[in-house]
């Protein structure tokens, strides 16, 4: 690797934004909608990612029965109905990405989004935050055939922006995006108030971030990739 990466790839939903209030709002809204009781954002926060099939699985199995496997086709397309209209009502930026983003556009560091949530709608977060401009590339998890932690969606967005895994980092907030950095043997970077369904420190990064602002100064160290943020 080269002294400080030449692209970075980040993860979205826990990583650079705090999603989990709008998505639960649409979710709750779909379990009324089907006779379920409605979860709290908490509860629903531990039910992010893999995608939106994944949420509407796991909100289902959480309140009752599970959805049949004939059902789930309807009910995520509902679920996406409900969300686009307000997927920026209450999203947030975590507090330090903005900064981290701009030092590293700054720096002429690429900068790419890799997430399992729908291109189309991340496209629609990214333009409402007013972040767009940062990435290169944004792949969904319906860019591709297939979703993270198959290396394919990663392996597309170091395509787009002509990086090499070698030289480049994943900055992600699970499992999923550790699993996925390493298939294409990249570093990858955990943030520490992300969307994790088990300790951060057992995920086997590289590296946490407990403070996104500081990111930027740390990759870039002269003894990087051994630096951590804690």
């Amino acid at each position: 690797m080269t002294d400080f990466p030449t692209a970075v790839i980040w993860d979205l939903d826990g990583t650079l934004i705090d999603s989990a209030p709008d998505l639960a709002t649409a979710l709750n809204v779909l379990l009324r909608e089907n006779e379920r009781s409605a979860l709290d954002t908490d509860t629903v926060r531990t039910m992010i990612g893999d995608g939106v099939a994944k949420l509407v699985e796991r909100g289902f199995r959480a309140t009752g029965s599970p959805a049949s496997v004939d059902d789930m086709k309807i009910l995520v397309d509902r679920f996406m109905r409900i969300y686009e209209v307000r997927a920026t009502d209450e999203t947030q930026l975590y507090d330090g990405a903005l900064d981290a983003l701009k030092c590293f556009q700054g720096a002429g560091i690429r900068q790419a989004i890799c997430t399992n949530k729908p291109e189309a709608v991340s496209r629609q977060i990214l333009d409402g935050l007013a972040i767009a401009n940062f990435f290169d590339a944004v792949v969904g998890g319906d860019t591709t055939s297939r979703k993270k932690p198959d290396p394919l969606p990663l392996r597309d967005c170091l395509q787009a922006l002509a990086a090499n895994a070698a030289d480049s980092i994943m900055i992600g907030d699970s499992a999923v995006d550790v699993a996925t950095a390493r298939s294409v043997n990249m570093q990858v970077g955990i943030v520490t108030h992300g969307y994790a369904r088990e300790p951060v420190e057992k995920l086997g990064a590289n590296f946490l971030i407990d403070d996104l602002s500081t990111v930027f100064a740390n990759v870039t160290s002269d003894d990087w990739p051994k630096v951590a943020t804690r």
